[in-house]
């Protein structure tokens, strides 16, 4: 298994996220399949990168750039986390260690829960939201409820 680094991510990301984001197999999988243009996208992403409340990293492997992975803060207070990683990164616990090390961080600076919406029929990233803690909670149409049971507190 490949290490990995979390490092927040800049304006100079913005394509690199896009291109994460919206690979065809990346929407294929998506709870939310719509296609956004990069120019869509730039408007969001300016915005999303002043929100000091919800992180968003670059995944590096080997020093390389291979996904995204954020946590937005939602309205009740919990953080909803998602992950994005380039085709060649899948398949070798870079996503696994990319949530423990985003969730690690979570529980550092928020007392909130950490959610995660996941496509029921997306069994590979089920899977690696589960290795790191994540419990089904609920299911909404086509959509996984995870949360995530920290060690050091109990979410309900």
């Amino acid at each position: 298994m490949t290490g990995i680094a979390l490092r927040p991510a800049t304006a100079d990301d913005c394509a690199r996220v896009w291109a994460f984001n919206f690979a065809p197999d990346v929407r294929a999988v998506s709870g939310d399949a719509r296609l956004v243009d990069l120019d869509e996208h730039t408007r969001w992403y300016q915005r999303r990168l002043q929100r000091d409340d919800s992180p968003m990293w670059i995944v590096e492997a080997a020093g390389l750039p291979v996904g995204v992975v954020r946590v937005d803060r939602m309205a009740d207070g919990a953080g909803r986390i998602s992950i994005a990683l380039a085709k060649d990164a899948r398949g070798r616990g870079i996503g696994r260690q990319s949530i423990a090390a985003a969730c690690a961080t979570w529980d550092a600076c928020s007392d909130a829960p950490i959610v995660a919406h996941i496509r029921l029929d997306n069994q590979h990233s089920r899977a690696a939201f589960e290795s790191c803690g994540f419990v089904m909670f609920a299911q909404v149409d086509n959509l996984a409820l995870y949360r995530r049971h920290s060690a050091t507190r109990e979410i309900t």
